[in-house]
């Protein structure tokens, strides 16, 4: 059953601006607000720091709901009314400025535009240090933007207004302008969450690099130096960071992935991985990650003998299909499909 007033919508498409899932979960805008009358009691779990206690605590507040009561209404009513001293973001009000982004029962949301729910916590952001209750320190994300230099270096003298641009060169770069830098997607990253395991700059900075990185005014020399400060390609494209997005970019399928193959055209080394395993699936007919480790990692893959046991009892490696180079059945199809795996190591 569908709630009145909301129209069915294909699962694996989103329609006015409706996420994956709201229909079939009761969740869009107009369902929320029919599960609550005027009046009713919110109750608000919210996140507060307490350095006294020694670690955060949840203050739990029950906030009087109004006709379309926004994460951000309530959050003011708890400042006007029961809690003075919450620290909470937000500036323009209105989808903006990106500085209200909180955490709403585990997704990252923008306060000033998610609709309540009679039950919520309220978390700051993951992945930034926090300075206090729902406010983060920005420096991290900053900071590393500003090591990127998200500016458009010229290549080719200024060829005169109108320059001729056309909707096919800057469709990936346009889309990318719509970011109003919440760090939604930054919060929302797994790979970010690894800390410094890895290298990864994160979405938030790569979709500023891809303002200019994929307008193709841009010097591709300055261009592949600012890429190769991203460690992109520990992007795992699992798609969270479109999920959280606000303003509906396509981070991965329209930033990240281009980014990753201009990576891939001015700098192959940063490409090793992907190269390898496609020469790989192109030549067997499937994955074979011994022959991957040893392509990417060298003889460096085998000092860790713990490690090598774990995958060998598991069956993620055999050695013996390694070093024979046994193909499948499915090798000549991908040798077609893949270009014979032709591509740099």
């Amino acid at each position: 059953m569908v709630p009145p007033g909301d129209v069915p919508v294909p699962v694996l498409l989103a329609v006015d601006g409706r996420r994956l899932g709201q229909v079939e979960q009761h969740d869009t805008l107009a369902a929320r607000n029919s599960r609550l009358a005027p009046g009713d009691l919110l109750t608000l779990r919210v996140r507060r720091s307490e350095i006294t206690a020694g670690g955060d605590v949840y203050q739990e507040f029950r906030v009087p709901y109004q006709k379309w009561m926004r994460v951000l209404d309530a959050l003011n009513w708890i400042a006007e009314n029961a809690a003075p001293d919450l620290a909470f973001r937000w500036f323009c009000g209105s989808k903006m400025c990106g500085t209200c982004a909180v955490r709403m029962n585990g997704r990252e949301v923008l306060a000033c535009w998610e609709a309540v729910e009679p039950n919520m916590v309220i978390e700051p952001l993951r992945n930034l240090p926090v300075v206090r209750d729902l406010v983060v320190d920005r420096t991290r994300y900053e900071e590393k933007v500003a090591s990127l230099q998200p500016w458009i270096e010229r290549h080719e003298p200024y060829a005169g207004f109108p320059e001729p641009l056309t909707h096919k060169q800057m469709k990936n770069a346009s889309k990318a302008l719509d970011c109003i830098s919440c760090m939604c997607c930054y919060s929302a990253c797994p790979v970010i969450g690894l800390g410094n395991l890895t290298d990864f700059a994160g979405p938030a900075p790569l979709v500023q690099l891809g303002q200019t990185a994929l307008d193709p005014r841009s010097n591709p020399q300055k261009v592949r130096r600012s890429i190769e400060l991203t460690g992109i390609f520990n992007c795992v494209s699992c798609y969270k960071c479109e999920e959280a997005c606000p303003a509906h970019i396509p981070i991965v399928s329209g930033v990240i992935e281009p980014l990753k193959a201009k990576a891939a055209q001015l700098n192959p080394e940063m490409a090793r991985h992907p190269f390898a395993l496609r020469d790989i699936v192109a030549r067997r007919g499937r994955v074979d990650p011994g022959e991957l480790v040893l392509r990417v990692q060298g003889l460096r893959g085998l000092r860790n003998l713990t490690r090598l046991w774990r995958l060998f009892a598991r069956r993620k490696i055999d050695p013996i299909k390694t070093l024979l180079g046994i193909k499948t059945s499915a090798a000549g199809a991908a040798a077609r499909l893949l270009g014979g795996g032709a591509g740099k190591p």
